[in-house]
């Protein structure tokens, strides 16, 4: 077999997407924050790009001419004078105001008064509350420092994470010194911060409460046989008959295993919706939240006098091109609205039923019916809903949120969602008997007799995708609370 090396010429034929075209499909699956800040990059390269949205430094020029015509007329007339009014011309004054100050005997006016007492200050996070605590302790400086490092080991729930372990590892003190410290920092309010582990923050609290007895200890020393059940060798190990342990349970069901919780706790909020449906007189209406979208003009006058002044090729090749990439820009976003207000309008439109009466009277929709409607490719809808949100009176959702998959049902011409049949599981739980809840097979037979086909597998992984657990579960989480 000969072998060597040549070139060839061949022709084939392909499909490329060319930047613009990639450009625009970004453009799609991106959120209205995420469009604002692309467009931001794109105006420091494009010297043709204009936002035209009111920006914070013209709002800031306005308010500095604002105050600066306050200052002038302060400045010439700084008060004005009393001394001639009579009493009848004080009287037919407007009540309104702030210069009006109420006859009545009750309001007086004070001189004194302050404003900002009104305010009320916000919830302190678990990081203020204890170095708050730790300032009123007047700690010797090792142990001060001891007692931060602590502080910065707490969890969010209010227990001490592992990393304690190595707080005398790295300020080099002994463990003593640590445990000590612990200690002290466990008289905090509320009980139960800087435990270790459930038993002792339920212990911590107990302690506090004052009903921390020896049966009582026997009880938290065993919880893992008061999670699996097994409440005959819990009641032979800590010497209780079934009265004196529900009254130790009922205890330990009034304590907060997570005290920490009860803290601000800084969670980042929700962004911004990128479309707002409201109701008017003519139905639902769906408008994009301009908030968010920058408002972009091309300037074309700009462009021709750069363009006449230009006297190389490459420069006139140069402001073409920017020109160019400005105006297919405007467009693709001009594009990315329509498709979006498109779609959300579509998705309104099917689910009038859910945004007036509930989440049990969501439809069935897929990609594939909002395609169709609206003559788009069901890649292009996944690109759309993807990550948007939609601001609606049922409060703010995702998009996708709308998108479920129908199920068979007897009496009813159109399929049931899987979103309303989620929401009657939840609700028949809800008001099963705490002493005999509904199994997976009673619930199938409850949906089948209200005309819904559903299988008990379909039931069970429902009930698992909204974290409820099994009737056995249930049942024993009912007579652990004392409600059986």
């Amino acid at each position: 077999m000969k072998l060597d090396f040549n070139l060839q010429v061949a022709q084939k034929q392909g499909i490329t997407l060319t930047a613009q075209v990639q450009q625009a499909i970004q453009l799609l699956q991106m959120t209205n924050l995420e469009v604002a800040q692309y467009v931001e990059t794109k105006f420091q390269d494009n010297p043709f790009l204009e936002d035209t949205s009111t920006s914070a430094e013209s709002a800031k020029e306005s308010i500095d001419k604002d105050q600066e015509s306050l200052d002038k007329t302060l400045e010439a007339t700084p008060y004005k004078s009393t001394e001639g009014e009579t009493k009848l011309s004080k009287e037919n004054q407007f009540e309104t105001g702030e210069a009006y100050t109420p006859r009545s005997t009750v309001a007086k006016e004070a001189t004194d008064f302050d404003a900002m007492a009104l305010i009320s200050d916000d919830q302190k996070s678990i990081y203020t509350h204890c170095t708050d605590f730790l300032g009123s302790l007047n700690l010797p400086a090792k142990q001060n420092v001891i007692a931060l490092k602590l502080i910065e080991a707490l969890e969010p729930t209010g227990w001490l994470s592992d990393d304690y372990k190595s707080v005398s590892v790295e300020l080099k003190c002994t463990e003593d010194d640590v445990s000590l410290v612990l200690s002290k920092m466990q008289e905090i309010e509320p009980a139960g911060l800087f435990a270790r582990n459930l038993r002792e923050c339920l212990t911590l609290q107990a302690k506090d409460k004052e009903v921390y007895s020896g049966r009582m200890k026997s009880v938290l020393d065993n919880l893992h046989l008061m999670a699996s059940g097994k409440f005959d060798l819990l009641k032979r190990k800590s010497s209780c008959n079934d009265t004196q342990l529900a009254q130790i349970f009922k205890l330990i069901k009034s304590f907060d295993p997570k005290p920490g919780l009860n803290f601000e706790q800084n969670v980042a909020p929700i962004r911004s919706p990128d479309l707002r449906v409201r109701e008017t007189k003519d139905g639902w209406s769906v408008e994009l939240n301009n908030s968010t979208l920058p408002n972009i003009k091309v300037d074309k006058m700009s462009a021709s006098a750069y363009k006449s002044a230009a006297k190389d090729t490459e420069a006139k090749e140069y402001i073409k091109e920017k020109f160019g990439e400005a105006k297919w820009l405007q467009k693709a976003i001009q594009k990315r609205n329509e498709t979006m207000l498109k779609v959300g309008s579509e998705i309104v439109k099917r689910q009038t039923a859910f945004l007036e009466k509930g989440a049990q009277y969501i439809k069935p929709m897929v990609l594939k019916d909002i395609a169709d409607a609206i003559g788009m490719h069901e890649s292009t809808i996944s690109r759309v809903t993807t990550g948007s949100l939609m601001q609606t009176p049922r409060g703010t959702l995702e998009l996708k949120a709308f998108f479920s998959v129908g199920l068979a049902t007897d009496d009813q011409e159109e399929a049931a969602s899987s979103t309303s049949i989620k929401f009657k599981i939840k609700k028949l739980i809800a008001a099963e008997d705490p002493s005999a809840p509904l199994s997976d097979d009673h619930l199938v037979e409850v949906l089948k007799k209200e005309g819904f086909n559903v299988a008990r597998r379909t039931i069970a992984k429902y009930r698992k995708l909204e974290n409820i657990p099994s009737s056995f579960v249930r049942k024993r989480q009912n007579i652990i609370s004392g409600i059986v």
